[in-house]
């Protein structure tokens, strides 16, 4: 009787710890497009800021990770169809939090600008500056509701910024809407920076967030992870991450 007591207790402890061991060993996959410097694919690897950041978060919940760099609106897709465990970096929305769950922690702030060509001497001093321009946007990017509203202009659609711009100094567009230090890092990168400028007054100034897919266990991972990621934020691990990655100074630190 004793043997059979001590069976019945260690296989109750192994079913009661095997939640738990399920929640550590699950890994998590994400989907977004690049967004460097933030997160972007360099040789079939994460890098970026924001790549370092979740590393340390996700290690401290003993949960692994990876993402999937996608155009964006396919990115979106798979999120709200299931396909994936969340999607990396996105504004909150009322349409979107039907079949995403959102810590309350953001991700990180970030600011939309509208670029020019240099030479050009339009002047943004706000949405009804831009009327009947002609305005490179990014599919399934939201830049602020006052700009996503607004007829006053005609949108041009391609899959990413880099096209937008492209597309800007072969004058098939007047200006193009995009985030700031994304966009100022890609104009870099393509020996754009002193043809292509941003204007000094912001379209919009939105938080970023990690957004979780409403499968089962996504809610208690997404509070999880909001309560570490602010705890990091406050820490001066984080301060360490910011040194080691040598932030520069035109991208904001996450760090409080």
């Amino acid at each position: 009787m004793r043997y059979y007591l001590k069976f019945i207790t260690i296989s109750l402890m192994a079913t009661l710890l095997l939640p738990a061991y399920s929640f550590a060993a699950r890994q998590l996959t994400f989907a977004t497009d690049p967004f460097p410097p933030y997160y972007y694919e360099d040789a079939g690897v994460a890098k970026g800021l924001q790549v370092e950041l979740a590393k340390a978060v996700f290690a401290k919940m003993h949960t692994r990770f990876d993402i999937k760099f996608l155009p964006w609106k396919r990115a979106l897709l798979m999120a709200e169809s299931g396909k994936v465990d969340g999607i990396f970096g996105l504004r909150k929305t009322k349409e979107r939090q039907r079949w995403l769950i959102y810590p309350e922690e953001p991700l990180m702030l970030i600011t939309s600008s509208i670029f020019k060509r240099i030479e050009d001497p339009f002047v943004y001093t706000g949405i009804p500056s831009l009327e009947d321009k002609h305005i490179g946007t990014t599919k399934g990017y939201t830049y602020g509701t006052a700009f996503d509203n607004s007829t006053l202009f005609h949108r041009d659609e391609v899959k990413d910024l880099r096209h937008n711009f492209l597309k800007l100094m072969a004058g098939r567009v007047d200006l193009v809407a995009g985030y700031l230090t994304v966009g100022n890092h890609i104009l870099k990168s393509m020996n754009l920076d002193d043809k292509i400028v941003a204007s000094p007054i912001a379209i919009h100034t939105t938080p970023l967030y990690v957004g979780f897919t409403r499968k089962p266990g996504n809610g208690k991972i997404s509070q999880k992870y909001s309560r570490i990621l602010k705890e990091f934020k406050n820490s001066k691990e984080c301060e360490e991450i910011m040194k080691q990655i040598r932030i520069k100074k035109e991208m904001p630190s996450p760090c409080n």
